[in-house]
């Protein structure tokens, strides 16, 4: 098992930082992993211990980090759902051409990633498999004027007038520049339409001390999916969004972790 970082070219014509993990062997099948908001492509190293067990099963994996967002050289600014569904096709059609790849794929996404990944469902009918960590998967802002704490009416006024608001990312205690597009292509795409129409096998894990993304977003995910061939809800107890990564708590990373190995070894590989 090699597992390689580097910086491949967009559609975009920017760098996108991606980490691949090999197969143990080939043709192999592709796992997709897509990182949350303001985070990084190996989400604390949880996307490379589902990626490592799987290359022992025949499964390449490739992970990449968004506009502003881990080792990107992009300004944050770029961050829009536009932008990382582009970076995800770009990452996907870089380990097809260079690797011998069957055509079934799995996609797991974290929190924003999440969403993504049910967007990305839709025009990827190839996806079997899915599995969304705490996963954003509801539509618009899910009936609330708040994005991530922060008063998302404020938020639209700034950027009617700049185009961009500055906002302050709990995540980090940081202060970043949000592209208009990024507010206005959340409110404009339909994860919940992904769900619906999707029909291979799902997991969801979500913590039932989830303030960020509550835990009635995953039971709502759920009934979603219910054309899918196969759906389970894992719940971590105790878990927040963070899944043990914000509290020193490993044994809840560890139940993520494991949970979603397990599910992908009976219904993917």
């Amino acid at each position: 098992m090699n597992i390689i970082d580097k910086q491949i070219v967009s559609k975009r014509n920017t760098m996108i930082p991606i980490t691949v993990v090999e197969a143990d062997t080939y043709p192999a099948k592709l796992l997709v992993l897509a990182h949350g908001f303001k985070a990084k492509r190996t989400e604390d190293g949880r996307f490379l211990t589902v990626a490592k067990e799987m290359a022992k099963h025949g499964v390449m994996s490739v992970m990449m980090g968004f506009p502003g967002c881990d080792e990107s050289k992009e300004d944050f600014f770029y961050y829009t759902m536009e932008n990382c569904l582009d970076d995800i096709d770009s990452s996907v059609n870089y380990v097809k051409a260079h690797y011998e790849i069957k055509d079934d794929m799995a996609m797991i996404g974290y929190s924003m990633g999440g969403r993504l990944t049910c967007l990305y469902i839709q025009e990827h009918p190839e996806i079997s498999c899915i599995g969304l960590w705490a996963s954003a998967s509801y539509d618009g802002f899910d009936g609330k004027d708040e994005f991530l704490g922060e008063d998302l009416s404020a938020m639209k006024k700034e950027m009617e007038e700049k185009g961009y608001c500055i906002f302050h990312n709990g995540f980090d205690d940081t202060y970043i520049k949000l592209n208009k597009q990024l507010i206005d292509q959340i409110e404009a795409t339909s994860p919940v339409r992904g769900l619906k129409g999707f029909k291979g096998s799902a997991l969801l894990v979500h913590g039932d001390a989830d303030v960020t993304v509550p835990y009635d977003v995953a039971e709502r995910a759920y009934e979603d999916l219910s054309n899918a061939a196969y759906r389970k809800l894992l719940t971590v107890k105790g878990a927040d969004h963070g899944f043990g990564a914000w509290n020193e708590r490993p044994d809840l990373s560890k139940q993520l972790t494991d949970g979603t190995i397990a599910f992908l070894l009976e219904h993917f590989v």
